[in-house]
């Protein structure tokens, strides 16, 4: 019960908010203001970051990582003017669309069924 929400787990937290916060108000590049923050991954050392983004914007993925990945020395600086910790991880963004392929397995399913039931 005592590890149920750990250091690494509340930094996760902490720099996810960091991060969402500055994609709305102090990135002033519009392309990124349509990317939200699902998750932080953090090593069991705390060296790397990995951030899991979604957008609305499917076909431009790679630019918008390579954008992210030119914005990683402001979000250092903002989490490290944010938190109290020795070292500050180095961030990997990784834009990870799982609801669109969540919905097409589920649109696949449901044609299945409507098929199945055609059938009978």
């Amino acid at each position: 019960m005592a590890n149920e929400y750990s250091l690494s787990n509340r930094l996760e937290k902490k720099i996810q908010r960091i991060i969402s916060y500055n994609l709305i108000h102090d990135i002033k590049d519009n392309r990124l203001k349509t990317i939200s923050v699902d998750e932080v991954k953090l090593t069991k050392d705390l060296s790397i970051a990995k951030i899991y983004c979604s957008t609305s914007i499917k076909e431009e993925t790679k630019k918008l990582e390579k954008l992210l990945s030119k914005a990683t020395g402001f979000f250092k600086k903002e989490i490290g003017n944010s938190l109290s910790i020795k070292r500050i991880p180095n961030l990997h963004f990784v834009i990870d669309n799982h609801e669109a392929y969540a919905n097409k397995i589920n649109n696949l399913i449901e044609e299945a069924i409507k098929n199945d039931k055609k059938e009978k």
